[in-house]
């Protein structure tokens, strides 16, 4: 069971979360033999994929403990150690990228006050307003558009051009937030709109749109035309 506990907690950190640059100590290891060897490819291995997600971790603790599993002295048992990562990846995290969206939203507003937020935390910028007698108020009409988005470093993850490729998409089909935002509009109408996180794709991401666990994402989308159903 410890051997579960520590592998499934190295491939979740891997896959998700990074480590603290400034706090590793640093000591001089001879490579001698092939366990060595690949014992430090190992290490890389790891050292990159936490540094990639750059999150909070303490990697002095986290290289602790697994030397305390190594000698059989872990501090936490079974039950403690799967509830310390639960709370992490459940609360700790959702909370502290909820107060760094929050923070960076109202930063926006700031800077340009044409943003609005709605009570979910939808921010946006209509530039057209299009036919609003004419918006959607059913989730199974098919929204006729094109779209641009991005993560919050500028990234684009996913595109329709602008004068051609529309796609048909039905409203229940998208994330919450996006389903808000084009609510907002009529056929013809042309929205901004800065999702949060827990609007978009939350904790589990989108593998095919390149979209990380806990991204906030910015749309910028075209409405052509609503076929009502």
């Amino acid at each position: 069971m410890k051997k579960t506990i520590l592998a499934l907690a190295l491939l979740t950190i891997v896959g998700s979360v990074a480590c603290n640059r400034g706090s590793v100590a640093t000591k001089e290891y001879q490579l001698e033999n092939g366990i060595d060897s690949v014992s430090y490819a190992l290490g890389m291995n790891i050292g990159l994929n936490l540094l990639e997600k750059d999150s909070l971790l303490n990697v002095d603790v986290l290289c602790e403990a697994i030397k305390d599993t190594y000698l059989g002295n872990a501090k936490l048992n079974d039950d403690e150690a799967r509830y310390a990562f639960m709370k992490y990846m459940n609360f700790d995290v959702y909370e502290r990228t909820k107060a760094l969206e929050n923070q960076f939203l109202e930063d926006l507003r700031k800077g340009d006050r044409k943003y609005v937020a709605t009570n979910s935390g939808l921010t946006y910028k209509i530039i057209e307003l299009g036919d609003i007698k004419k918006s959607s108020r059913n989730n199974r009409d098919t929204m006729v558009m094109n779209y641009r988005i991005f993560n919050v470093a500028g990234e684009k993850l996913d595109t329709t051009h602008f004068d051609k490729n529309q796609v048909r998409v039905t409203l229940s089909q998208m994330p919450r937030g996006i389903q808000e935002a084009l609510r907002l509009i009529g056929p013809g109408g042309h929205i901004m709109a800065w999702v949060p996180s827990a609007l978009a794709f939350s904790s589990a991401g989108c593998d095919s749109l390149g979209v990380k666990p806990n991204q906030m994402l910015f749309y910028e989308i075209r409405l052509n035309d609503i076929i009502k159903r």
